[in-house]
């Protein structure tokens, strides 16, 4: 993770952490902290997205202010095998203006595209 995307958001935790049950939904809350002057967008994606809900998936962080995202694993049949997930997501952000809509948002902001990686 490079310094240079560090300063566009702050991720808290950097690792999610899921109490499994068999059969159960199980929710962790992610907050996004914008440490900049300028509106952040952001986006984020998984490896396993038929096993994750993401809500809100994408959006728009207003400068220095927190946004709060809910990442839900769906009920799960059986358990990992030695109970280890190898699942990532990606949390993809950019600098954007003002008045651009969250359905405007995709994961092709370039060239200010930043990306921060953390697992599970």
């Amino acid at each position: 993770m490079s310094s240079e995307s560090r300063e566009l958001l702050g991720i808290d935790p950097n690792e999610l952490r899921f109490a499994f049950e068999l059969k159960k939904q199980i929710s962790c809350s992610l907050h996004l902290t914008n440490r900049t002057d300028q509106y952040i967008a952001f986006k984020v994606k998984t490896t396993s997205p038929k096993k994750y809900c993401v809500r809100p998936n994408n959006g728009i962080v207003a400068p220095r202010s927190t946004f709060d995202v809910l990442v839900t694993m769906q009920a799960q049949r059986e358990a990992p095998p030695d109970m280890q997930c190898r699942d990532k997501f990606l949390v993809q952000s950019a600098v954007v203006s003002q008045d651009i809509a969250p359905k405007d948002i995709n994961g092709d902001m370039s060239p200010k595209n930043r990306a921060m990686w953390w697992t599970r």
